[in-house]
């Protein structure tokens, strides 16, 4: 049953795509991208991603709704598609994704760095949540998606310098 929800799922975005794309050349492009948000968790060394039907993983994340701000629509849409509740703090980066394949939207995507504050991990209709090393996810990400991981290891590692610093320059009071 899952798997006809997913195809079905599938199914729909493509014609969504295709008749989006066809309303936009005939409007000669005027239509702005759609706005998606997703986040990146990392807990002892695994990352929580989505392991979709043809293997490959992804950030959870997906379109944002009206009048949704992206840290919200990252949040919502990690709880939908993992079962977690997630709270999103710090802006990794943006992305415009401009495509002119007809199957696909072009988006501008919001990526925070989120933690888990609750819930159990569960199957989604999109993929498999699950956790998985750094080694392992490298094998299955496409080149926008090893972007956005690279584009969080230096945040990290900025974030990281940032907390030694002040963690040197104020000292504990006794």
């Amino acid at each position: 049953m899952n798997a006809i929800k997913t195809a079905l799922y599938t199914y729909l975005k493509r014609c969504v795509s295709y008749c989006f794309n066809l309303l936009n050349r005939l409007l000669g492009g005027k239509l702005p991208p759609f706005g998606s948000a997703a986040v990146v968790v990392e807990e002892q060394g695994r990352y929580l991603v989505l392991l979709l039907p043809s293997g490959r993983a992804v950030f959870p994340g997906g379109f944002m709704t009206w009048r949704e701000h992206p840290r919200e629509a990252a949040e919502r849409e990690g709880r939908e598609e993992t079962g977690l509740l997630l709270e999103a703090d710090d802006l990794i980066n943006f992305y415009s994704l401009a495509t002119t394949d007809w199957r696909a939207l072009s988006t501008v995507s919001f990526v925070y760095h989120a933690r888990v504050c609750g819930g159990q991990l569960r199957m989604g209709m999109e993929g498999r949540p699950c956790w998985l090393p750094e080694n392992e996810l490298r094998q299955r990400m496409d080149h926008q998606s090893l972007r956005v991981l690279d584009d969080y290891l230096s945040y990290h590692r900025r974030r990281h310098k940032e907390l030694s610093r002040v963690k040197t320059l104020v000292p504990l009071m006794r």
